[in-house]
């Protein structure tokens, strides 16, 4: 999520509500040094597909990780 002057925090580190995208959550992982070994994002009927692959933030409403540590 964007930083601005009324939300002044990183996704991870507020007090607000905790929004986060995939873009996010990919950043943070590469940050901690956490090695992403595969990403599936889906709908709310849990039904992904072609589309949400392409455009992950803005389709997909799951993100489902599987990760290691580097």
């Amino acid at each position: 999520m964007p930083v601005s002057r009324l939300l002044p925090f990183e996704w991870y580190d507020t007090p607000n509500i905790h929004f986060c995208t995939v873009r996010d959550f990919d950043a943070l992982c590469r940050e901690k040094n956490i090695k992403v070994l595969a990403r599936t994002v889906v709908d709310n009927e849990h039904q992904g597909n072609w589309y949400m692959k392409a455009w992950p933030n803005f389709l997909g409403e799951i993100a489902i990780y599987h990760l290691t540590r580097n």
